[in-house]
């Protein structure tokens, strides 16, 4: 019979490319992974490696073998999920990621809520960007992701993964305020509080851009472009507090998520855009995992998040 602990062993391997790196996964030595996958090709009667240069390869029988360890292993955790759902408490770690924007503005609120109804269980954050933390989920490295998408269309499945959309977060032009002394060309005067403005009216201005490989960046770059302009770009910033400084100091203006200035004062004036621009917030888990009660709890708080989330006072 084959053994399930090393046929997740060979998925490992299979997943990070190395003996070295599934050891490191699994907490052992290498050369643990090596007897073992040694008992695991005796068991199975087949070669599971071969040699690639300096380094080694699955087989086509190995390749076999890790799509039904990904099925067995999916049949686990359901089998965890339903177990789980029969207990009267909710206890365990839930391991979450999510960008960190949503790691600042929605992650506080909702740990501490689920601490609250469920003093068992036990909640780990990652600051991880999307891309990140769906190789994450995909590795089960945790449980729980939370990802944002801009104008792509909405991802159904990704890997066999179950995305659900629980709100959305417009983005808004932040202008300098009006005390403002640093000289910025062709910045017009602020408009009303509140009011939305085309882009095109900024296009003189000197732009406080997020990085160029950035979805918010791209985002913002293909907006300009369809507004007739290409921006002027000033800086490109990774961190949103940097952005909104140098943007309060009068050197440019500078797209922000709402949630990058959730409950945050700022001196900045802020406006929607017209069009409107968004980005959608939603969990990722595994499918089979669904019906796990810290899943369950999970969700239903990030969805109760989503219903109350008020868009930022705009001055």
């Amino acid at each position: 019979m084959l053994g399930v602990w090393r046929l997740q062993l060979l998925r490992e391997i299979s997943r990070r490319g190395s003996i070295k790196a599934a050891a490191e996964a699994m907490s052992i030595t290498p050369s643990a992974v090596s007897q073992q996958l040694a008992i695991l090709e005796r068991e199975a009667g087949v070669e599971l490696l071969e040699k690639s240069g300096r380094r080694v390869r699955l087989t086509d029988a190995a390749q076999l073998l890790v799509r039904h360890a990904d099925t067995i292993t999916g049949a686990i955790a359901a089998a965890e999920a339903d177990l789980a759902s029969m207990q009267q408490l909710v206890i365990g770690t839930l391991r979450v990621a999510a960008f960190p924007t949503a790691a600042r503005a929605i992650l506080p609120s909702v740990m501490t809520a689920l601490s609250r109804q469920h003093p068992a269980l036990r909640v780990t954050l990652r600051d991880l960007e999307a891309a990140e933390s769906l190789t994450a989920l995909q590795m089960d490295e945790i449980d729980l992701a939370i990802v944002d998408e801009y104008d792509e269309p909405a991802r159904v499945s990704d890997g066999g993964l179950e995305f659900c959309e629980f709100m959305r977060d417009p983005l808004y032009l932040a202008l300098p305020p009006e005390e403002s002394s640093t000289p910025s060309p062709a910045l017009r005067a602020s408009p009303v509080a509140g009011a939305a403005v085309r882009l095109s009216d900024y296009r003189d201005s000197f732009w406080i851009m997020d990085t160029e490989d950035s979805h918010l960046g791209q985002v913002t770059l293909r907006a300009c472009r369809s507004s007739g302009f290409e921006p002027h770009v000033r800086s490109n910033c990774k961190d949103f507090s940097v952005i909104i400084a140098l943007v309060e100091a009068g050197l440019g203006v500078g797209m922000l998520p709402g949630l990058a200035i959730h409950d945050r004062p700022v001196r900045a004036s802020i406006h929607p855009t017209e069009p409107p621009l968004a980005r959608r917030i939603a969990s990722v888990i595994r499918p089979e995992r669904r019906s796990h009660p810290m899943i369950v709890s999970a969700l239903a708080e990030l969805e109760r998040f989503g219903a109350a989330y008020a868009q930022p006072r705009l001055s």
